[in-house]
């Protein structure tokens, strides 16, 4: 029964954020460097306690964190502003929370709006979002009992992403397909809200 309640909460949360994705489209479109490059350099300088680069980086990632707040309700920013202010783990836990919704919004355009843009378009677009999975991948990791897990969800990354179809030298083509890259991005969030419940509140989309 819960496991029910949660995949019903997912496919929710997913369908509401697809009514609108402009504003997703506008940061895919007009970020100056991906997202995944500055999380890691914000994670990774945090743990040296290089505060002022990560004050820095931050600002690349504005544009997620507004149209996070824009699409959920979800105003993350006061979250990392007092974690780092602590110091504490909890800016860390925010930092990722953000890298899940960002995942969220990436899978959405793709499925909305796929049919406006190139294949090779969507192609990087989902690779922005595998990228970004590898950088929460180290968390399930430090417990050696989550191997299995997270070689099943880079399997379901691999697995979703022949969904943009291919191109074989001796002519044989395989079409885009994404109704079924649409079924596959939301078991992923299904999966990574299973297993990151600490990054998943109940929001509703304000679009």
């Amino acid at each position: 029964m819960k496991n029910l309640f949660l995949t019903i909460t997912i496919l929710i949360l997913f369908c509401t954020l697809s009514i609108s994705t402009s504003s997703a489209q506008v940061y895919l479109e007009e970020i100056e460097i991906a997202p995944s490059k500055a999380y890691k350099s914000i994670l990774e300088n945090f743990e040296k306690k290089k505060y002022e680069e990560v004050k820095l980086a931050l600002v690349f990632v504005e544009p997620v964190i507004n149209t996070v707040k824009l699409k959920f309700g979800l105003d993350i920013k006061p979250e990392i502003q007092s974690g780092l202010k602590a110091k504490g783990t909890s800016f860390c836990t925010a930092i990722r929370r953000l890298i899940f919704y960002d995942i969220c919004l990436i899978f959405t355009s793709i499925d909305k709006e796929g049919k406006d843009y190139s294949t090779d378009k969507l192609r990087v677009w989902f690779k922005m979002a595998y990228i970004n999975y590898l950088l929460l991948s180290p968390v399930l990791l430090k417990d050696k009992a989550n191997f299995a897990i997270d070689r099943k969800i880079k399997k379901m990354f691999s697995e979703s992403y022949l969904c943009f179809g291919s191109e074989s030298p001796y002519g044989k083509k395989i079409p885009p397909n994404l109704k079924l890259f649409r079924k596959r991005s939301v078991r992923i969030i299904e999966e990574l809200s299973r297993v990151f419940p600490e990054f998943k509140e109940e929001v509703e989309s304000k679009k």
